[in-house]
């Protein structure tokens, strides 16, 4: 199925906030409201896909009303493919114990869902690596979490590039190279 191409996600520090600035950049733009989901911190999550104008104008009516209530917000003209299946997170991997190519794992945390979905992005365009398990905010105070897998060269190269998307948002980056076998193929189970 052929997604967006451009996406963009708020986090509305209210639940009731939140869905009136789902219904405001509706309204606005003929955009198509990928989710409108409660998370911890009593944050609403606002997800909307489609034409890289429709998206634009969505998200800035949806950013007006949001007030000082929009706690973060992303917006991706043309958002990575392997962007778009974290939306639904959680995503628990597949066990990658035997890929070849799987030599390193990077964890990248940050204080939004927001800054992961951009980090993932960034860090997806910047090399080639494989993004394995997602977690937005549910059971994490708000935060948000990824990890990728690939050479320990990309996996290295694609950290920077996360690094750098999230910014001050970031809150733990870290690499392993040649993760002990109990570790391959499920970090997170």
């Amino acid at each position: 199925m052929s997604r967006g191409p451009a996406l963009g996600v708020l986090e509305v520090g209210t639940i009731a906030r939140g869905i009136v600035v789902a219904d405001a950049g509706l309204k606005r733009a003929p955009a198509v409201l990928l989710h409108a989901r409660a998370v911890s911190g009593g944050k609403l999550l606002v997800m909307y896909e489609g034409g890289v104008a429709e998206v634009n104008e969505a998200m800035t009516a949806a950013r007006a009303i949001a007030g000082t209530l929009l706690l973060d917000s992303v917006e991706l003209p043309m958002a990575d493919a392997q962007v778009w299946p974290m939306l639904g997170a959680p995503v628990a991997a597949l066990d990658w114990s035997r890929e070849p190519g799987a030599e390193a794992v990077a964890i990248i945390e940050t204080s939004t869902v927001c800054a992961a979905i951009a980090a993932a992005d960034a860090a997806c365009k910047e090399a080639d690596v494989v993004v394995r398990d997602v977690r937005f905010a549910v059971d994490l105070a708000g935060k948000a979490y990824f990890t990728l897998t690939g050479t320990l060269s990309a996996v290295e190269a694609a950290a920077v590039a996360a690094t750098t998307a999230a910014g001050p948002r970031a809150v733990g980056i870290e690499t392993i190279a040649q993760p002990v076998p109990e570790l391959l193929g499920r970090l997170f189970r």
